[in-house]
């Protein structure tokens, strides 16, 4: 493969690999520039590549170990879910999704997710994404100290919060049965070390603890550090773009997308595959879709 070259695309997250060919041999040194380039940018972005299923289970895996290839046990063939508004089965398949990690409730929320669009008709509605670390680099140091020994309950079902004008554009995952879970709210990265601003608005309920009013009014005042608009990178959908980020540094979301609008149709696939299934088999199956009412 010839010289990779990285362009960042946003100040706090996200890179553009170019020069990747997923069909040619990928050399160990390649591995470890993208893995390194993942660690330090949350979010990697390949424009137009040919992928095939396998590839893609290959490459999210081997950058959820970080790099060593020796982990690697086997390499699924042929499981996928979509995220579409045109197929009948597509998961989130309209409506405006608030910034979340996936299963950010569970207990293992350490994943790598990936997209691969299938289908993108222009205009195609974004996929958004902030850095929890660098939210907790740039936060003043008296709010490091203040949150500091403080815990946020993440609790699957449908999102709590987020801007009320929009509302009803919101779309609802509602689970087999319901899951929370409880952790730092200046959280390390289980490989990485780094400290990251643990909470979402769409997934976390609380700050343990606090009463309502001030559990509210801190995350409301965290989630305006968190989301401003110069920090976040919104990647605008091609057919055949590949995006893959770490779970827990990198939050997502999405503007409305119409269901009846411009055909966006991603492929999905997650590291560790074998336990992100077994996980949700657990839970009663992948979640169904309703508007907020």
């Amino acid at each position: 493969m010839e010289k990779l070259d990285i362009r960042k695309l946003n100040p706090a997250i996200g890179a553009e690999i170019i020069g990747f060919d997923a069909n040619a041999p990928i050399e160990d040194h390649d591995w470890k520039l993208l893995s390194r380039t993942f660690d330090e940018r949350a979010v990697l972005v390949f424009r137009n590549i040919d992928l095939s299923v396998a590839k893609q289970h290959q490459i999210v895996e081997i950058l959820h170990t970080g790099g060593d290839l020796s982990a690697i046990e086997g390499i699924d063939t042929e499981n996928f879910s979509c995220v579409s508004n045109k197929e009948e089965d597509g998961g989130a398949p309209y409506g405006r999704l608030l910034f979340h990690a996936d299963m950010m409730w569970s207990e293992i929320a350490n994943q790598t997710p990936s997209l691969w669009a299938i289908e993108a008709q222009q205009p195609s509605t974004p996929t958004i994404f902030t850095n929890n670390v660098h939210a907790w680099n740039t936060l003043p140091d008296d709010m490091k100290a203040r949150l500091e020994g403080l815990s946020a309950r993440h609790e699957s079902g449908q999102q709590g919060r987020g801007d009320t004008d929009f509302e009803e554009q919101l779309i609802q995952p509602q689970w087999g049965k319901l899951n929370d879970t409880i952790k730092p709210m200046a959280l390390k990265h289980p490989r990485t070390g780094e400290t990251m601003l643990y909470i979402c608005e769409q997934q976390t309920r609380e700050i343990v603890g606090l009463p309502k009013a001030e559990s509210n009014a801190l995350l409301d005042e965290l989630y305006a550090h968190m989301y401003r608009p110069e920090v976040v990178l919104a990647h605008y959908w091609q057919p055949h773009d590949l995006v893959i980020w770490d779970n827990m540094v990198a939050q997502h979301g999405r503007p409305f997308v119409e269901g009846g609008g411009s055909a966006r149709t991603l492929r999905k696939i997650h590291a560790p595959y074998t336990a992100i299934k077994a996980y949700i088999r657990q839970m009663g199956g992948a979640p169904t879709y309703e508007k907020a009412m």
